[in-house]
């Protein structure tokens, strides 16, 4: 009877379920029955869960091995019990990053690349360059966003499925990329302007119209950006201020757009025995829970390596936190990063006029 009854409703019924289960289970689902597999693969599906996904973590050592995580409840690491597993890995030595970049998905396996410009690998090359991706919150269009500077800044945008990059008209001056990496919400990417004549904005990007604008930053922020950096997480733009020698401040913009709406939400204390941190480095929030904890990585002065770390908002204190034993990796001394990943079906194959390419290694 229950067979019957899941082989007879109607295929958006179920797509609503099975977009609500976690990742694991529905990895399942797809060896279960053909047409279970089949619906998961539809851009329907794949638009029904995103809608609904939890934000997650990629965690990266050595710049070769990645592992993906999600976050299904809340990250109590004061139970010592508490696990998380990979719900996915893969293996980067297979990609050539020093020539290109590229658009991965590592839950479908595909990937795009983009070959960097020659100018940009030439040794004598003097400027910066940023990037961003994200889709436009109408029309529902993918697109890749870079800016070069060196006397003056040139902006191209590369929408996915068309095959081609478009030049359209650059923004302001836009500081560097590992503290400003365009943070993506509300359909727009977002850097911090670098104008010494404007110093405390942030650059906003809208996917949908390809146009710039400006807002400042929290007024009482340093101008001093080498240990700030800005955001997205939880559905608001944040930046996270590790200039003081005593506080990391956390500043919150609760009303999108609004500059009167940022709200210095909470400090971490840094001196013992309320924190083992480093002094210095750019300290990035990879996920802010509920209960006011948060996961972060902490960059050592001299951008060397990061360390993981836990502020416990119950004792208001911070520590490093045993990614082996919590998430079943190690950076083992080696080189490290972690950033927020939201787990996304949107197969790459659904875009016309791409080479796109399955990654089969694990």
């Amino acid at each position: 009877m229950e067979v019957e009854l899941l082989q007879n409703l109607p295929s958006e019924i179920v797509i609503e379920i099975l977009s609500r289960l976690p990742i694991q289970t529905i990895k399942i689902c797809k060896r279960v029955r053909d047409s279970w597999r089949d619906l998961i693969r539809t851009r329907e599906f794949a638009d029904s869960h995103l809608s609904k996904s939890v934000q997650g973590m990629v965690f990266c050592s050595e710049f070769i091995n990645y592992g993906v995580f999600a976050f299904e409840d809340g990250l109590d690491l004061e139970d010592p019990e508490r696990r998380y597993e990979q719900i996915t890995s893969f293996d980067c030595s297979y990609f050539s990053i020093s020539d290109a970049y590229y658009i991965f998905n590592p839950l479908t396996r595909e990937y795009i690349e983009f070959p960097y410009e020659q100018r940009l690998l030439d040794i004598d090359f003097n400027g910066t360059v940023n990037y961003g991706f994200g889709v436009s919150k109408v029309s529902g269009l993918y697109k890749v966003v870079k800016t070069v500077r060196v006397k003056k800044s040139i902006c191209h945008v590369y929408t996915l499925g068309t095959g081609k990059w478009r030049r359209i008209p650059a923004g302001p001056k836009l500081g560097e990329n590992t503290n400003s990496s365009g943070a993506f919400l509300n359909g727009c990417l977002h850097w911090f302007v670098e104008d010494s004549k404007n110093p405390n904005l942030i650059s906003c990007f809208d996917l949908e119209t390809e146009t710039f604008s400006t807002f400042p930053c929290p007024p009482s922020l340093s101008l001093y950006k080498r240990y700030q950096v800005v955001v997205a997480l939880g559905g608001y733009l944040w930046i996270c201020d590790n200039t003081d020698e005593l506080v990391i401040a956390f500043w919150v913009m609760k009303e999108y757009g609004n500059e009167k709406s940022w709200t210095k939400e909470f400090v971490i204390r840094k001196r013992h025995p309320h924190c083992y941190g480093q002094p210095r480095g750019i300290v990035y929030p990879i996920k802010l829970f509920d209960d006011g904890h948060v996961l972060m990585t902490w960059e050592d002065e001299f951008n060397t390596f990061s360390e993981m770390y836990y502020y416990s908002n119950k004792t208001k204190t911070t520590a490093e936190l045993n990614d082996s034993k919590v998430f079943g990796v190690s950076s083992g001394g080696s080189p490290m990063q972690a950033v927020p990943y939201t787990p996304s079906f949107v197969s790459l194959r659904s875009f016309p006029n791409e080479y796109v390419k399955s990654y089969k290694w694990f």
